[in-house]
C-alpha cells in the first residue's frame, strides 16, 4: 500500500501562517494519505515486499480582486521499505509550488504559470516530471501557442529521474532526504491547431535540453501530431519526433520516437478498447539510439528499460462494471529493434479501483512481464493500494 504524504510539515505550517489572514474564502487546503504495497520478483516464489507511505497536504490562495490569479503549493513526505535491498528510506519534497494568472491582451487569454509544477511534452514520454520554471500561453482566434524555459537543479533527485548518456550514469545517495538533481535547462515552444479540418486538431512542438554539468548531453526534439475522430466514436492520436543529440563523448545524430493509438469508446458500461503502438529508435537506418529526457519506463522488465531501440505494439481496455469502479485490462508485445528487430518479451496486466467514497479510493492490480530469453528480466508484480484526502 502506498501512502502519499504530500507534507512538507514545516512549509505547510509557514504557508498557513502566512496566510493566516486572508480572506476564508480564498484559502483552500487539505491533504492526502495513501498507502502502496507491492509484492514483486522475478516470478512467484521470490517476490518481495515493496512498501511505500505518503502523506501530502496543499495550499491555494486565490489573490483578492483577482479571480483568475492565485498561488498553490504541494509538499511530500515519503517512506519506503525495501525488503529486496533490506532498506528504508525517507524522502520529502515540495513538488508544487506554482503562481498562475490569466489575463486579457490585446482581447485574447494570456495564460502565464511561474514556479516549480508538472511540464510535459505532447507525448508525455520524452518529458513528463516537475521542474523550475515559467510556461506561458496565448489562445489566438485559430489556434494557440505556448513557451516553456525551466531548470532542473533544485529538484529532488529522489523523485525526479532524468536520463543520462549510458557512459555516463547519474548517482545520487539514497540515504539523503533531498538531494539536488542534475543540472539542465529546458526549452520548448508549441502551437496547436484545434480544428484543422473537421474536429481535427493539429500540433508541433520543439524541446530543448541542455545539461549544465560535466560532460554535455544535449537534445532537440521536433513533434508533429495530429488527433480526432475517425468514425461515430472512434478516435485516433499520432504523433513524430525527430531528435538531434549530443554528447561530449562522442555520439551525434537522427533519433526518432513515433506513437499511434486508436481508440472505441461506447455506452455500455463505459466500456474502451484500444490499440497502438510506439516505436523509439535504435542504430536502425539514419537513426540513433533514441534517449528521453524523463526516465519513463518502455515496458515492466526488472531492468526498467527505457525508450531507447524499442518497439511496442499494445491494446487495452477499460470498463465500469458497476458505479464507481474502473477496470482495466492492458497488454504488450515488445520488440528490441536496437540493431534488428527480434521479438523481446510479452507484459500483461489487469486492476480496478473503487471510489468507495469522494475522498477515499481503493485500487489493486497484478501486471507480468515474461521474456523470451533472459528469465532474470522477468517480473511478477501484486499491488494494492489506497488514498483517503482530506
Amino acid at each position: 500500500m502506498k501512502f502519499n504524504l504530500n507534507v512538507k510539515k514545516t512549509f505547510l505550517a509557514a504557508a498557513i501562517f502566512g496566510l493566516a489572514f486572508a480572506p476564508a474564502f480564498a484559502l483552500d487546503y487539505g491533504g492526502a494519505f495513501s498507502n502502496y504495497t507491492r509484492l514483486k520478483g522475478k516470478n512467484f516464489s521470490n517476490l518481495k515486499l515493496d512498501q511505500v507511505n505518503d502523506l501530502s497536504g496543499w495550499i491555494k490562495y486565490w489573490i483578492p480582486g483577482q479571480e483568475k490569479m492565485y498561488v498553490a503549493a504541494e509538499a511530500i513526505y515519503e517512506f519506503e521499505y525495501d525488503a529486496a535491498a533490506k532498506k528504508s528510506f525517507n524522502r520529502v519534497d515540495i513538488d508544487l509550488l506554482k503562481f498562475s494568472g490569466t489575463w486579457n491582451v490585446a482581447q485574447r487569454p494570456l495564460t502565464v504559470n511561474a514556479g516549480r509544477f508538472i511540464f510535459a511534452d505532447y507525448t508525455s514520454l520524452i518529458m513528463n516530471q516537475s521542474c523550475d520554471g515559467v510556461w506561458a500561453s496565448c489562445k489566438l482566434p485559430s489556434l494557440s501557442v505556448s513557451a516553456y524555459a525551466g531548470y532542473t537543479g533544485l529538484l529532488n533527485a529522489a523523485f525526479v529521474k532524468m536520463q543520462s548518456h549510458p557512459k555516463e550514469a547519474f548517482k545520487y545517495k539514497t540515504d539523503k532526504a533531498y538531494q539536488l538533481a542534475q543540472k539542465y535547462f529546458v526549452t520548448a515552444a508549441d502551437v496547436s491547431v484545434p480544428n484543422l479540418f473537421g474536429s481535427h486538431c493539429a500540433l508541433a512542438q520543439v524541446l530543448a535540453a541542455f545539461k549544465l554539468d560535466g560532460k554535455s548531453f544535449n537534445r532537440v526534439y521536433f513533434t508533429a501530431g495530429m488527433n480526432g475522430p475517425i468514425w461515430r466514436s472512434l478516435y485516433y492520436s499520432a504523433t513524430a519526433t525527430f531528435g538531434f543529440q549530443n554528447y561530449e563523448g562522442g555520439d551525434f545524430g537522427l533519433t526518432n520516437l513515433t506513437k499511434a493509438m486508436a481508440a472505441y469508446y461506447f455506452d455500455f458500461m463505459d466500456l474502451s478498447v484500444n490499440a497502438g503502438f510506439v516505436y523509439a529508435s535504435g542504430k536502425n537506418g539514419p537513426f540513433k539510439p533514441f534517449y528521453g529526457f524523463t526516465k519513463i519506463d518502455a515496458y515492466d522488465a526488472f531492468n526498467e528499460p527505457q525508450h531507447t531501440g524499442v518497439l511496442k505494439l499494445t491494446a487495452g481496455a477499460t470498463v465500469k462494471p458497476i458505479a464507481k469502479v474502473l477496470a482495466k485490462l492492458d497488454a504488450a508485445l515488445v520488440f528490441d529493434v536496437m540493431e534488428k528487430a527480434k521479438y523481446k518479451g510479452f507484459e500483461w496486466n489487469v486492476g480496478a479501483d473503487w471510489q468507495i467514497l469522494s475522498d477515499a479510493k481503493v485500487g489493486a492490480s497484478f501486471l507480468q512481464y515474461i521474456d523470451k530469453d533472459n528469465k532474470d528480466l522477468n517480473k511478477v508484480q501484486l499491488a494494492l493500494d489506497g488514498t483517503i484526502t482530506f
